[in-house]
């Protein structure tokens, strides 16, 4: 028996089921009768369109025909980043903007990256000034931090620096024409924290005199109590101290440490009648540390410097400390944190950086968490931007526990300040870096994995990834690790 083919007439219209059903039903028995070879069903559909074949495309050309490829040649259109970022806006960030100081080159933008407190600030990108700098030994964090204070510097900026316990930022200050105030153990620089400092031009000569007998109280009374381990003053020491200073102001323009002491060992009548002869004398042992203690020839005489205004930089070196007791490194950065205060918070100052390196020292003292705390605060006031360096949230551990006022305290630092730049951690320090500093699931893995010198830069609620980029005469002023280098 011989099986016949019979070719069916391609019929286009209609959709795909319905053609399908018309070819079984005109094949009648023959089961292979329906079934003809992809070309020839191409030829057909040409030779009943009257279209020509393009190539090697199969399949029917009509609009309601999905059948073959449509191959698509567009023309290569060029635009500016500014243009494509409109049309593609998840691919990458747009940046900050080229105003401000150059920082190095945003890793997914492939960008320069430029930042300046004060111009994010007047845009609206940020909401404060102050900058968070976090990350381990050996990330890049100093660096990161001198490099925005220095090449801030050659953009009319302004900075000083509290306290330098490591005498890093002394090269960083003569490099760019600052100065430096080195105290210790054998200098011949003396401060003399009680100061009153230049006044304000807002300010009258009474209402100065007000700011400047508060900010003395609160310096003695953070002294006694560093010397008494953070124990608080009784009412009764409270008034001894406090008598003592006026007596002193009143009876000297130019008063001292010793002065004030002097008046606690022998008080006046007026004294002697609030709190008795000996209400002053615990108050005096705990003082006579700063002025025959480990701090003499330091804090207990007039100043022989003098805050330079002018200055790009200042720098209160007190590496010289090192290797001396806590409680000497706190008094020195009271004492110099006090006199610094004095110069910085003049609004009439300009804008200035106010770096506070080794912050978790800094946090674990009650009065310069007190003084950082009020600097925060006023920041805008007084136009400065406070920069403080640590090595991870962790660190706030050592302060006290979750329920400790004064760890909340320094918690609060770290989450009000608007800008926060994050090196690589570990992994087990994670989980308290997210909850500070309210990084996401992916922020976190990425800075468990940053290579050395590139940050995760927190903006606002934008986030970038940094690369610092440093030239070689940097390198070599700003570079911490010389002595490892062979």
């Amino acid at each position: 028996m011989t099986r016949t083919t019979q070719m069916i007439q391609y019929t286009p219209s209609g959709n795909r089921h319905e053609r399908k059903e018309r070819r079984r039903d005109e094949s009648g028995a023959g089961k292979q009768s329906w079934v003809t070879p992809l070309h020839r069903l191409a030829e057909i559909a040409d030779k009943r369109l009257g279209e020509p074949r393009l190539g090697r495309e199969w399949g029917s050309k009509e609009p309601n025909s999905l059948r073959g490829p449509h191959r698509l040649q567009p023309a290569p259109h060029r635009a500016s980043t500014m243009t494509f970022a409109a049309a593609y806006p998840f691919i990458t960030e747009s940046g900050l903007g080229h105003e401000g100081t150059y920082i190095g080159s945003d890793v997914f933008g492939s960008g320069a990256f430029s930042y300046d407190p004060w111009i994010l600030y007047d845009k609206g990108v940020i909401s404060g000034p102050s900058i968070v700098v976090i990350g381990t030994v050996g990330t890049g964090k100093s660096m990161c931090g001198k490099s925005l204070v220095a090449r801030s510097i050659t953009l009319g900026r302004k900075a000083a620096v509290a306290s330098d316990p490591k005498g890093e930022w002394v090269a960083v200050a003569n490099a760019v024409g600052g100065k430096v105030i080195s105290v210790g153990p054998g200098r011949s620089a003396r401060v003399n924290p009680l100061d009153a400092g230049p006044r304000p031009s807002a300010l009258t000569e009474t209402q100065w005199q007000a700011v400047v007998r508060q900010r003395r109280r609160h310096l003695v009374v953070a002294l006694v109590s560093l010397m008494r381990e953070g124990t608080p003053l009784r009412p009764i020491e409270h008034t001894a101290l406090d008598m003592a200073l006026m007596e002193t102001v009143a009876q000297n323009s130019n008063p001292t440490l010793p002065m004030v002491l002097d008046h606690l060992l022998n008080p006046s009548k007026e004294t002697i009648g609030l709190v008795g002869k000996d209400g002053g004398l615990a108050v005096s042992h705990s003082l006579r540390r700063t002025v025959s203690g480990d701090l003499e020839g330091m804090f207990d005489a007039p100043s022989t410097v003098a805050f330079d205004a002018d200055a790009p930089m200042m720098v209160m070196d007190t590496s010289a400390l090192i290797g001396a007791s806590e409680q000497a490194l706190s008094l020195a950065a009271a004492c110099g944190a006090t006199w610094l205060e004095a110069a910085v918070t003049n609004p009439d100052g300009g804008k200035r950086l106010v770096v506070y390196d080794e912050g978790w020292r800094m946090l674990a003292d009650p009065y310069m968490l007190a003084k950082m705390s009020e600097q925060w605060r006023l920041a805008r006031t007084y136009g400065i931007a406070n920069l403080l360096i640590m090595h991870k949230v962790a660190d706030l551990n050592e302060i006290g526990d979750s329920t400790s006022g004064h760890r909340q305290k320094a918690l609060g630092l770290l989450t009000e300040a608007d800008t926060r730049i994050i090196y690589r951690q570990k992994h087990d320090a994670m989980r308290l870096t997210k909850e500070a500093l309210g990084l996401t699931e992916a922020e976190c893995e990425h800075v468990e994995n940053l290579p050395k010198g590139v940050g995760l830069w927190k903006v606002g609620n934008r986030s970038f990834i940094v690369a610092n980029r440093v030239t070689t005469d940097e390198l070599e002023v700003f570079g911490t690790d010389h002595r490892m280098v062979p």
